[in-house]
C-alpha cells in the first residue's frame, strides 16, 4: 500500500510540471529585411509587439490541428503601414524544411482579404519570405494552421528578401 501511495505521489508531481509548461504559449517571429531588392520596401516586425502563436497544443507541429488562433497577434510593418496578425503558427520542423523553423501568419490588410506571410528562419543562408492571398478568415486560419496543403490548396508565392528574423519556439 505505501509503495503505490509514493507511486501516486511521484506521477502526480510530475504531471503539474508537464501541465504548467504546456499551458504557456509558444513560438515567436522578431526581425525586419527589404523586400524584393535595394529598392524595395522595409517588411518588419514591431519590436514591443512581435508575432506570437499563442497555441498551448500542437506546439511546432507542421499542422495545428486546433482550428483556431486563440491567443495570436502580433503587428507587422510593411512600406511605413501597420497591420495586425489575426492568426500565427510556430513550426519547428515540416517535411520540407527539417529542422527549420518557420512562422506562418495571417495579415488583416482591411481590404477585405487577408495577407498569408511565411518566413523561414534560415539562419546563416538567408532566410526567406513567402506569401498569398485569401479572401476569408477562415481561409486564412486554415492556411495558419496546416500551411497550403492543408488549408485547402494553393501556393505560396516566394520574394526575395534581404534581412534578418528569429523564429522561436521557447523564446527569452
Amino acid at each position: 500500500m505505501r509503495k503505490f501511495a509514493l507511486f501516486a505521489l511521484l506521477a502526480a508531481a510530475l504531471a503539474v510540471p508537464s501541465v504548467a509548461a504546456a499551458a504557456t504559449p509558444q513560438g515567436k517571429l522578431t526581425g525586419s529585411g527589404q523586400l524584393g531588392g535595394p529598392a524595395g520596401p522595409i517588411f518588419a516586425i514591431s519590436t514591443t509587439d512581435p508575432v506570437i502563436d499563442g497555441g498551448t497544443t500542437f506546439v511546432g507541429l507542421e499542422n495545428d490541428k486546433s482550428g483556431n488562433c486563440d491567443g495570436d497577434g502580433g503587428t507587422a510593418l510593411l512600406g511605413g503601414f501597420s497591420y495586425d496578425v489575426v492568426c500565427a503558427h510556430y513550426v519547428a520542423s515540416s517535411r520540407c524544411c527539417p529542422g527549420i523553423p518557420k512562422m506562418r501568419f495571417a495579415l488583416d490588410f482591411g481590404l477585405g482579404g487577408y495577407v498569408l506571410v511565411k518566413i523561414t528562419d534560415n539562419d546563416s543562408s538567408g532566410d526567406t519570405f513567402a506569401e498569398a492571398e485569401v479572401l476569408t478568415l477562415a481561409e486564412a486560419q486554415a492556411w495558419v494552421n496546416k500551411g497550403a496543403i492543408g488549408g485547402g490548396g494553393g501556393t505560396w508565392s516566394d520574394d526575395p528578401i534581404d534581412g534578418d528574423f528569429t523564429v522561436c519556439g521557447v523564446c527569452p
